[in-house]
């Protein structure tokens, strides 16, 4: 695909490198940090500042108008005053069309007391009627709560005309003075409080344009303002504070390459001062220790050197003392080993024995010449065990043919015969076939399931059930042997393999006869695993590979 063409962005291309160093100098710095920091509060203020401004310039402007209009209200008011007494109404009409004609002046409009228009500066709207629940009337004739005077907050409103511009309304009743009531012409009686009121509308397009160009002008002005000193202060910042922490981050590398000598040139008095004074000190304090230290290296590789020879020397003789004990063990370990088919030939040696001071018959010929066979193989069998024994520490030569594994545990078993009738210990066997055959060393075989089955023996003292199975499969070839004796501890378990250890009391075991099995299983490439619980009896798991390779072990 053509996409796959494209030039791929490589993380270390000098501009990725130069970006990140870039960023690590400036948007990571602690004078950029506190610099970002104050612009913050800067704007957060002035922004503040700013919006209260605007309020209070507004407020300000809306009560000037509101002084403003209540004046020309009251303009009004005066001015046609006199001509109302004398009743000249032409001259009346004149004065509200005269103000009505200014800029500002919206609408002026004169309301009787049945809410009909009687003057106004849009002569069409003469004689009409306005509804008392309108913006005019209604703060005086609300229905639930009619009234006859009104504050001057409650006189003035602000509404939008048909144009949409703002404009503002203020209601000033004509009261009922006792010029009018008395007036020759248009008597009212005294009891009548308000005759009517001018309803004065002045527009506020003016004004808030006035209000709008304050609002723009504080707001630039703040910006700037808040430009002008974020600006400074950031100058300040990274001369005082940048200049200084950089110095103090060229310090602490160069002491961290090994270069103790480096001191810091700060001579302000505050706290950065104090830090780089401080690191001074320290600098020179770590010269001094590196020094004694190299000093103390120079006499500890002496000191060192003595020590070793003198370790030496304890080391030679104490593995002379090993060696000694090593070779007590060895010579007792030989003599268990040997002390098993040793005592096969004795026992049959004393069947043939007792045989011979019989009268023999042919049944008898055939076993004593079994028993003579065994006696020999037993024989031969005792010249091997001494090399056996150096299996769990070195290798030596292992006479690797094809055998029969059924029958090397037959032999094994009929070895150990006389010890499970005197032991009354139960043999279980269950073997998958009546022969195996299996590429082995037979006499290495034959030891290492001895070992096993004698420990299993020596674990019934009371009797029990002596189990063996043989089962394979296209690969393996498995030896279970199990018993119900007092089974081993788990804290001896993971120490059973070791040279020398043993559980057995009273010092009859060596503790070398599973180091000899786990050298002869290692040596045929197979494995040997134990599980135990006390009292409850051990199974010992032999696992072979079907062909065993002569030239490996």
């Amino acid at each position: 695909m053509e996409g796959n063409n494209l030039p791929r962005a490589d993380n270390n291309s000098p501009d990725n490198s130069r970006s990140k160093i870039c960023k690590f100098k400036i948007c990571q710095t602690l004078a950029f940090k506190l610099i970002l920091s104050l612009i913050m509060l800067f704007l957060i203020i002035f922004s503040i500042t700013t919006v209260i401004s605007i309020q209070q310039n507004r407020q300000h402007i809306m009560e000037i108008v509101d002084k403003n209009i209540i004046r020309t209200g009251d303009i009004i008011k005066r001015s046609a005053h006199y001509s109302m007494l004398l009743n000249r109404r032409e001259d009346v009409r004149q004065i509200i069309k005269t103000i009505g004609n200014e800029p500002e002046v919206e609408r002026i409009n004169v309301y009787n007391k049945k809410g009909v228009i009687s003057f106004s500066d849009n002569d069409s709207l003469v004689g009409k009627i306005v509804d008392m629940r309108s913006a005019e009337c209604s703060p005086c004739h609300s229905i639930q709560n009619p009234k006859l005077y009104l504050e001057i907050g409650e006189r003035t409103r602000i509404f939008k005309n048909v144009k949409g511009e703002r404009v503002i309304g203020l209601i000033i009743p004509i009261e009922n003075e006792p010029k009018c009531s008395n007036a020759e012409c248009h008597a009212h009686p005294d009891y009548q409080k308000i005759l009517g009121v001018i309803d004065v509308q002045m527009s506020l397009v003016s004004i808030d344009k006035k209000i709008n160009q304050n609002r723009k002008s504080l707001i630039i002005n703040s910006l700037l303002i808040t430009f002008i000193v974020s600006f400074f202060s950031g100058i300040f910042i990274w001369v005082v504070v940048h200049s200084k922490v950089r110095e103090l981050i060229k310090g602490t590398k160069e002491i961290s390459r090994g270069n103790y000598d480096f001191r810091i040139n700060l001579k302000s008095k505050d706290e950065l001062g104090e830090l780089s004074l401080h690191f001074n000190e320290m600098a020179s304090n770590l010269q001094k220790a590196l020094n004694e230290i190299k000093s103390l290296n120079e006499n500890l590789n002496i000191k060192v050197k003595e020590k070793t020879e003198q370790l030496r020397n304890i080391y030679n003789h104490v593995n002379q003392i090993e060696r000694i004990a090593s070779l007590g063990k060895l010579s007792a370990t030989v003599a268990h080993e040997l002390n098993n088919p040793l005592e096969g030939i004795l026992t049959y040696s004393k069947l043939i024995i007792k045989k011979l001071n019989n009268e023999l018959t042919q049944e008898d010929k055939s076993k004593i010449i079994t028993y003579l066979e065994l006696i020999a193989t037993e024989a031969e069998r005792c010249g091997n065990i001494v090399k056996n024994l150096l299996l769990f520490s070195r290798s030596s030569e292992k006479n690797i043919s094809t055998n029969d594994l059924i029958s090397i545990i037959d032999r094994s078993l009929l070895l150990i015969n006389h010890h499970l009738h005197l032991n009354n210990i139960k043999l279980e066997k269950d073997f998958c076939c009546n022969y195996l055959e299996f590429e082995c060393d037979k006499n290495q075989i034959q030891q290492a399931i001895l070992a096993i089955l004698i420990n299993a023996i020596e674990a019934m003292p009371e009797g029990g059930t002596l189990a063996i199975k043989v089962f394979c499969s296209d690969s393996i070839i498995n030896i279970i042997i199990s018993d119900t004796g007092v089974g081993i501890s788990k804290e001896n378990l993971d120490k059973i393999f070791e040279p020398f250890f043993s559980t057995k009391p009273g010092g009859k075991g060596t503790g070398l006869g599973l180091s000899v099995v786990y050298g002869i299983v290692k040596q045929h490439q197979g494995k040997i695993s134990i599980e135990s619980e006390v009292n409850k009896g051990t199974k010992v798991t032999l696992t072979f590979p079907k062909k065993i390779i002569a030239e490996m072990g």
